[in-house]
């Protein structure tokens, strides 16, 4: 099995796009594309590709013309040839330089996947990406089982504080990638002083917190306390009670969950492609 590196050049900005699309959604974790041959020689010198893909159409040569440089450049190469149009005389111009695989891209892309798997091995399994952890500092343990639910189910790690100094514990320790936090816990200022602590401190001074209180109505405060930054420095703002949806979009704009990430997986493979060519 192998993640070797893969290399796109073709000059059609679509036909570019649906390749890297459908490598991509076979498993192949890093795949690279230019759209003529002078991007893709410079990309070639900086990470070496086992397998290249060159379409007939490119933005500054033609595509036989580039089988020729890809031969000096990276000998060792799998070249795929690819073309949306066959003709007699442009393929026997092309196998005359004896690519791995030629392929006409109105073909089905099955084809294509399988072309790279001959030339290179299949990919290997992605390893799986560690969930994103996020803390939640808040002295109510209702509040923190709902909470956890929510997050949980939306692909999240969660830890669990009760008061500003076990949360600056925690925090410096696990390294959460995004913290939640209250505001009134053991008295009406913790949630202030965890957060002025944490903006000074190294490990913690580039976390993402949410804020997230009934502050305004519990003490009668005119304004929201974020609207003072010195006093209380979070990334963003909820008032409780808490709407599903609005934590968890506030907290993707800091931190994908999982969940996300499958989806858009998902949506890659999913996406439609034309629909032969061969050795």
């Amino acid at each position: 099995m192998s993640n070797a590196g893969l290399l796109v050049v073709c000059g059609d900005v679509e036909r570019r796009e649906d390749f890297v699309r459908t490598l991509s959604a076979a498993g192949w974790e890093s795949v690279l594309s230019a759209s003529g041959m002078t991007e893709a020689a410079g990309l070639m010198r900086s990470q070496p590709c086992a397998c290249v893909i060159v379409d007939s159409d490119l933005a500054d040569i033609p595509g036989p013309k580039a089988l020729r440089i890809l031969r000096e450049i990276c000998p060792q190469a799998r070249v795929i040839f690819t073309t949306p149009q066959n003709s007699r005389e442009l393929e026997a111009q092309v196998r005359a330089l004896n690519p791995f695989y030629y392929y006409i891209s109105s073909a089905d892309r099955a084809e294509l996947v399988a072309a790279v798997q001959d030339a290179i091995g299949a990919p290997r399994p992605l390893r799986a990406r560690p969930r994103p952890r996020v803390l939640v500092v808040d002295d109510d343990p209702s509040y923190q089982t709902t909470v956890r639910a929510v997050l949980e189910g939306a692909g999240y790690e969660v830890s669990s504080a009760y008061s500003e100094r076990e949360g600056l514990e925690i925090a410096r320790r696990e390294r959460p990638d995004a913290i939640l936090l209250d505001i009134i816990m053991e008295s009406a200022t913790d949630g202030f002083l965890f957060c002025h602590e944490a903006r000074h401190d190294p490990v913690l001074k580039h976390t993402p917190i949410v804020g997230v209180s009934a502050i305004e109505k519990r003490l009668g405060l005119g304004h929201r306390p974020v609207e003072d930054s010195d006093l209380f420095p979070v990334d963003a703002y909820l008032r409780k009670p808490l709407v599903r949806e609005e934590l968890l979009s506030e907290l993707h704009r800091f931190v994908p969950g999982p969940c996300d990430e499958r989806e858009e997986r998902a949506e890659a493979a999913r996406s439609p492609a034309p629909s032969s060519g061969g050795r």
